[in-house]
Parts: C-alpha cells; structure tokens; sequence
C-alpha cells in the first residue's frame, strides 16, 4: 500500500508505471494475443479498454490471468542474482597483470629497457629484484609515475 500525505492509497487509484505496462504488451506478444482477444482480456480483469489506462490493481489481475495462461516474466528481476565479488585488496597477494603491464609501461617510458637496469632499480626501491605482491608493486608504479611526471628519461 502506498502512502501520500500520510494517507493511504488504495491500488485502484494508482496508475500502472510505464515498465509494467510494457510487461504487458511482452505478454501479449509472447502469448500470441491478437488485439481483440488482449481487449477483452484488458476490459474483463484490468476495468480498462486500453493498457495506458490501466491501474494497479487491475494490472496485477491482467498479469495473474495471463500467467494462468502460461505467460512467463523472462525479467532480470526475477531471477535470483549472483554476488558480484570484488577483487581480493589484499596487500600481500600477488601483483595484478594490470599493474605489473603498467610497470612494464613506464619502465619503458623512462627508458629502462633492459631486465639489469629495471631490477637495479626496484632493489633500489623495494630491495627485491623484482615485485613479489601488489603493495610492492604500487611502491614501484608510483615511483616510476613520479619519474614519469618529472618527465625523466634515461641516457
């Protein structure tokens, strides 16, 4: 039930929105009504000659009598949803791909393109030759963006 001003709002007074009105016409189609037979439906359950007049209540009678007749919602809403997972933040994981080819990037940018001189520098950096988690990663990355930003370029 809805509510306005405080007060209730009966289903026979609030419109159908403009989704479930479509609803109804993919149930027209997927059921195979012609126009004469979806009217008569419309008029008998809905109080209503045409979808666009349609109220609440009688939309939910229209739907309840065309799922009788085998309309099923094909709607992502019905559908149970899958838990998106967001990536693992862990700092002690691996590096990501995306921040090790980033490295590799500016490694290239700043002119270190040789395996000696970008392991010399993530010694330098992190005391490791090379990334082993993301925490180190990002120490490198940023390093390496801030000599990008200097506009470095080795000789």
């Amino acid at each position: 039930m809805n509510t306005r001003y405080g007060r209730s709002i009966p289903e026979r007074d609030i419109q159908a929105n403009a989704g479930q009105i479509a609803l109804l016409h993919v149930a027209k189609k997927q059921l195979g009504l012609d126009d004469d037979i979806y009217r008569t439906i419309l008029e008998a359950y809905g109080g209503v000659s045409s979808a666009k007049h349609i109220k609440l209540d009688g939309f939910k009678r229209v739907m309840a009598h065309f799922e009788r007749l085998g309309f099923e919602s094909t709607s992502a809403k019905d559908k149970p949803r899958q838990p998106q997972r967001a990536p693992s933040r862990d700092p002690d994981g691996p590096p990501y791909p995306a921040q090790l080819k980033m490295i590799e990037h500016h490694f290239e940018t700043v002119g270190y393109t040789d395996a000696e001189r970008q392991q010399g520098f993530c010694k330098r950096v992190i005391q490791k030759p090379w990334p082993q988690t993301r925490a180190e990663a990002n120490k490198i990355f940023e390093a390496l963006k801030a000599m990008v930003a200097r506009g470095y370029k080795a000789q």
